[in-house]
């Protein structure tokens, strides 16, 4: 308002400054008042320029100009992420060390799926920052642009001031009337002048601040995609050799697979699809049996208090949940880090209720099994996707859908928090750091009992139920 104001004051008192090519002190000799105001009505007029429209417009080219800017920073930032040639060599004797370790592998799985969702929990954080960073400079920069016409008319008037000072008196006293006209305009309008030059200094020390730490966001988030990079990078291999040790039941798997494939274009829902797949796949049927030993087994062990079972948890070498599915409510982890944007039992914007829960994730982030348990189904299915089937034991079944890759097999035994997939992977500078609106990854979780869902709230960790609620 200031800004506007002060410029409107300008047009009407130093007209023939801002928009003519006269000095400030010699304009009353070479414009007399009266010859201008006989010549003024023949002077040609240009139409009327719409303020608001001028304003809207110059606000508009200055936020897709700083969007721009900001696409271009961001995608030259990923662009720097490699892997050097040295540390791929690392990571592979790394991984090649554990030939025959079973035990070692699963934990060495499990502790890099830990890690990356720290990192994608850290890099969610650095990127929400940049966010409100770039917003930041986006809306001064915007705000700079919308005054542009009065800060163009205080640099030329401060211009002109600084090239035709007023002349002395003591050599040229003829100039005493023009110098007493300057000197009234100039106290009434350099106090102004001075406000909104502090206001402009002020706004441009705001830019530079807002670049130095968006510049130190980038760098953090920069180490911290170069970490994740090398995190996915050994997943990859460990995850390789997993599947290598794994090669002589490939071929089963693959018949079994194309079984799955051909009850899933047969099934109408999911309740049928799993009848199915434990009527006439062998793995199915088979994780249904080892699912029910288990449980016995357990239950004769007597695995009571909190610590016993969190330490059962820990043991990486089970072949078998060491705790009946029922047993282990409360110590469970989200598969993956990311925002509940719909809970069981909310609406669904179909007239029913949700009967899973949906996460919007980062984009590419890892996904890992809630729980123990056998795949029973790993494959596309309907509108769900590519879907995932945790047999969890005691008539329990973990469904995940969503997923861009699935990396866990049909019949595989998997531990809580190991990998089974990776989210829909796109260009940092495409995502939502700049735009509100961008569509996230979103994964869809249900738990059923004998087929029927019901609400997983209960098995979650009392932080993430928390987290939740509040």
């Amino acid at each position: 308002m200031l800004a506007k104001h002060f410029a409107k004051r300008l047009s009407v008192a130093l007209f023939g400054i801002l928009l003519g090519q006269f000095p400030l002190i010699t304009l009353a000799q070479q414009t007399p008042p009266a010859q201008s105001a006989q010549e003024t009505p023949a002077q040609p007029t240009s139409p009327p320029i719409n303020e608001a429209e001028q304003k809207a417009a110059r606000a508009l080219q200055a936020r897709e100009k700083a969007r721009q800017e900001q696409q271009k920073a961001l995608e030259e930032l990923e662009g720097s992420i490699k892997l050097s040639k040295e540390r791929q060599a690392e990571l592979q004797e790394e991984v090649a060390r554990l030939e025959g370790d079973r035990q070692n592998l699963a934990s060495g799985l499990i502790e890099t799926a830990d890690r990356i969702k720290t990192l994608e929990r850290s890099l969610n954080e650095s990127e929400a920052r940049l966010k409100i960073l770039f917003q930041d400079e986006t809306a001064l920069k915007v705000s700079l642009a919308e005054q542009r016409d009065a800060l163009s008319g205080i640099l030329a008037a401060l211009q002109r001031i600084g090239r035709n000072p007023p002349p002395a008196l003591a050599i040229k006293p003829s100039d005493a009337l023009d110098a007493v006209r300057s000197a009234i305009l100039l106290s009434t309008l350099v106090p102004e002048i001075r406000i909104e030059a502090q206001a402009l200094a002020s706004q441009l020390e705001q830019l530079i601040n807002l670049k130095t730490k968006i510049n130190e966001e980038k760098l953090a988030l920069q180490t911290g995609l170069e970490k994740l990079n090398e995190e996915r990078k050994r997943l990859d291999l460990l995850i390789a050799k997993k599947q290598e040790e794994e090669q002589k039941n490939r071929q089963a798997i693959k018949d079994e697979s194309a079984k799955t494939e051909q009850l899933a274009l047969k099934a109408n829902s999911l309740n049928e699809l799993i009848a199915s797949m434990e009527r006439e796949i062998e793995a199915a049927r088979q994780a249904v049996q080892d699912a029910k030993e288990s449980e016995k087994l357990a239950i004769e062990q007597e695995i009571a208090t909190k610590k016993q079972k969190i330490a059962a948890l820990k043991n990486a070498a089970r072949l078998s949940p060491a705790i009946p599915f029922d047993k282990i409510k409360g110590l469970l982890r989200l598969p993956v880090e990311g925002t509940i944007i719909k809970q069981y039992g909310s609406a669904n914007g179909f007239g029913g209720k949700a009967e899973g829960l949906s996460l919007a994730t980062r984009s590419g982030a890892q996904v890992t099994s809630p729980a123990d348990g056998w795949v029973v189904y790993s494959g596309p299915f309907r509108s769900f996707g590519k879907l995932l089937i945790i047999n969890a034991g005691g008539g329990y079944h973990i469904l995940l859908a969503g997923l861009e890759n699935l990396t866990a097999e049909l019949g595989q035994f998997i531990l809580a928090n190991e990998p089974i997939g990776q989210m829909k992977q796109t260009k940092l500078a495409q995502s939502d750091v700049l735009q509100d609106s961008a569509s996230r990854p979103v994964l869809y979780l249900e738990l059923r009992k004998d087929g029927v869902a019901i609400d997983p709230a209960p098995w979650w960790t009392v932080a993430l139920k928390e987290k939740a609620d509040g």
